[in-house]
């Protein structure tokens, strides 16, 4: 009786310590390597200056794809099949059925969602701090130097800004106009440019759409046109040609662009991008202006030279004809 009532209550016994398995929380050992997949090289960086220790950090999509466009992989599944913490934007449209491939269903989810633009250093922080608490909760023995780490780089960032922005002041560039992309409008305008016109992805756009940014960049003193990488740059260079202005193209991903793999790296390749289309713009306009005045100059000299010999000719003539009166 009692050998039956045991095997009776051990099926019960593993159904409760699989349900306990199945329910727990996932959590990591201090000594472990965590691993973590990043759905953007932007993430993967944020995340990298905030965990330091015991950490395997990868992103999914290449830097200088379009995320509207991107295409999964069958190396993208593999990626994430031993992902601990997968970190996202939270509206990325792959990445559900990126994960059901993949069969991993032990992991923690940060979601960076409705934080709005990242290459904006404010928006940036707000990424960080995000990314901060998330990775807190799912690696407490971490916690201090995780926090210690971001407060480090929200540091960084806030120097950084400063700096960009120190930067197009001193160059005298405050409220310059320029015609951008769309996803790059509210940089510039935190730096400190006048975006007096922005348009979407130019995939979306109608004949009237272009014509009607074409026309924007030729009004006086817009200097530039910025363009979006990712977003292509074909459309940006017609307008600036068309236009007669500089052509600049940002990146919204860190390592799409040589010598730009870190945040930091990539809003100062940005500036400094803008800051030299703009010095374009006025040594072009400047040479432009003189070859007009001295074309202006050569051209007053020459009418002045054909009155001049008008009247010489007449005065010819008037005195020839008293010459014969005699």
């Amino acid at each position: 009786m009692r050998k039956k009532f045991k095997k009776q209550i051990i099926p019960f016994i593993l159904l409760g310590i699989l349900t306990l398995t199945i329910t727990m929380p996932h959590t990591i050992a201090e000594d472990e390597t965590i691993q973590i997949v990043c759905t953007n090289s932007s993430l993967a960086d944020f995340t990298s200056n905030i965990i330091l220790d015991n950490a395997s950090i990868d992103y999914i999509m290449p830097a200088g794809v379009c995320p509207a466009h991107f295409d999964t992989s069958p190396s993208d599944v593999s990626k994430i099949v031993n992902a601990d913490i997968i970190i996202s934007l939270g509206w990325e449209p792959w990445l559900e059925s990126l994960l059901n491939k993949s069969g991993n269903s032990d992991y923690t989810e940060i979601k960076c969602m409705g934080l709005g633009e990242w290459n904006i250093p404010t928006g940036a922080i707000a990424y960080v701090e995000k990314i901060t608490e998330g990775l807190k909760t799912a690696i407490p023995t971490q916690e201090a130097s995780i926090q210690e780490n971001a407060d480090a780089y929200l540091t960084a960032i806030n120097d950084k800004a400063e700096e960009l922005q120190n930067q197009i002041e001193t160059l005298g560039l405050i409220d310059r106009k320029i015609v951008s992309m769309e996803w790059q409008k509210d940089y510039l305008e935190w730096i400190g440019l006048n975006v007096t016109h922005y348009y979407p992805p130019p995939e979306g756009l109608s004949v009237q759409d272009e014509l009607d940014v074409i026309n924007a960049a030729s009004q006086k003193d817009v200097a530039a046109v910025v363009d979006n990488l990712q977003s292509g740059t074909k459309f940006g260079a017609r307008v600036a040609s068309e236009s007669g202005i500089s052509h600049v193209i940002f990146s919204n991903f860190p390592g799409a662009i040589p010598n730009t793999d870190t945040y930091l790296e990539m809003i100062t390749y940005n500036t400094d991008q803008l800051v030299n289309g703009i010095t374009s713009f006025d040594f072009t306009s400047e040479k432009t202006r003189e070859m007009q005045s001295q074309l202006d100059s050569i051209e007053l000299q020459r009418n002045t030279f054909g009155v001049t010999t008008i009247i010489a000719i007449i005065l010819c003539g008037v005195l020839f004809m008293m010459y014969k009166k005699k």
